[in-house]
């Protein structure tokens, strides 16, 4: 055999032992200005962390006493009540409650602990109160619910994204009557793909029991006829602008474009652009994270800022090249969502100090908030 054809089967054979290595025996690399995204689960690392994925934020509690859990929860609240959501200089007491609340959530028996289920269940209950007492005379009030769901209301309408009662976990999901009450607020609600973090047949029931448009990505829930035949598929286009009337609403209706994203090579995300009666447009991704290279998701998000004055974008705190996203969508405000979801093993669940460092060099208007917190948008602020 040729020299040439050794050494290339050697190489290769090399290539795929270093490959089948644990990830402890192969070599840890980090450069601080590498925003981490989209590391794989068995990259190598460093022995003081549990999850390649979680380099960059503080090592997980394997537990911790209930004592001390229910004292953080109060503190926690008390900081956020005192110091809201702000665009601009962000009060230091209020990311260090975002990062202790990271500690308590990151704890793996997190979703099952009563202290955890009711202070998520408190926060829902005081957001759905607010919003039926808020009545919105200029710019929008943008309230974010659990992992990507938020509730966006102008003077006109409003409107809601991936709103989800939970997850699977017994004690950890709000009731069917407080998804009423969020429903009987909002005149439509958007869903991004399938996924049930994102996507709740109970919660798209509610809404169309009230006459109000449930629009989603095509083919969603074609296993369940009878919901998909009431369900609104707009066509997925980087160009066509759908007039979604709101039959609750007489005379009011949105204009979306559900921009066809992709999650991974598969998953089918609408990426809806959603413009008011006022002139206001917000983009939420849902799990847009498609493939980055030529030809790619990136070509059409690199235009969405040429095409739209975008006002606020919301997308996933996890997209792969979120700066990316960020500088073609162009908006005027960025609020992340999909922090924390609960449902998600520990490495997964992705935790305000991870949005922090990837918000830092993107240089955008972006509030971090958590469950149950709200943001005044005036454009004249921005």
């Amino acid at each position: 055999m040729p020299l040439s054809l050794i050494l290339l089967a050697l190489a290769a054979t090399a290539s795929g032992l270093l490959a089948q290595q644990p990830a402890a025996a192969r070599t840890f690399t980090f450069d601080p200005a590498d925003p981490r995204e989209n590391v794989a689960d068995d990259a190598p690392k460093p022995p003081f962390v549990s999850s390649a994925r979680r380099v960059t934020t503080a090592p997980e509690l394997p537990d911790a006493p209930d004592e001390w859990i229910a004292n953080s929860l109060q503190w926690v609240n008390f900081v956020l009540e005192h110091y809201r959501p702000s665009a601009r200089a962000e009060h230091p007491l209020r990311r260090a409650a975002l990062i202790r609340l990271d500690d308590i959530l990151h704890i793996p028996s997190a979703p099952e602990k009563p202290l955890v289920q009711k202070f998520y269940q408190d926060r829902i209950e005081q957001a759905v109160a607010d919003i039926e007492r808020t009545k919105v005379t200029e710019g929008m009030r943008i309230w974010k619910l659990y992992n990507h769901g938020f509730l966006v209301r102008t003077p006109t309408v409003s409107f809601a994204f991936d709103i989800v009662p939970g997850i699977r976990t017994v004690g950890f999901k709000v009731s069917k009557s407080l998804l009423e009450r969020i429903a009987r607020q909002a005149d439509a609600i958007f869903i991004s793909h399938l996924h049930n973090d994102h996507a709740n047949k109970d919660v798209a029931r509610i809404f169309l029991s009230m006459n109000k448009p449930v629009i989603a990505p095509e083919g969603l829930w074609a296993d369940t006829p009878d919901l998909a035949s009431k369900l609104t598929y707009p066509k997925r286009s980087t160009s066509a602008v759908h007039d979604i009337p709101l039959g609750s609403n007489i005379g009011k209706s949105l204009k979306v474009v559900a921009y066809p994203g992709h999650q991974g090579p598969r998953v089918l995300v609408n990426v809806h652009l959603v413009t008011t009666p006022e002139g206001f447009t917000v983009v939420q991704t849902g799990d847009q994270s498609g493939d980055p290279g030529p030809g790619g998701d990136f070509d059409w998000i690199a235009q969405i800022g040429r095409d739209h004055k975008v006002d606020v974008l919301m997308p996933n705190c996890w997209a792969n090249g979120l700066g990316r996203m960020v500088r073609g969508v162009n908006p005027r405000l960025v609020i992340t969502g999909h922090e924390n979801e609960m449902g998600h093993n520990v490495a997964h669940r992705e935790d305000y100090t991870q949005t922090y460092n990837r918000l830092f060099p993107i240089h955008y208007p972006a509030p971090v908030m958590t469950w149950g917190e709200s943001f005044h948008y005036r454009r004249d602020d921005f």
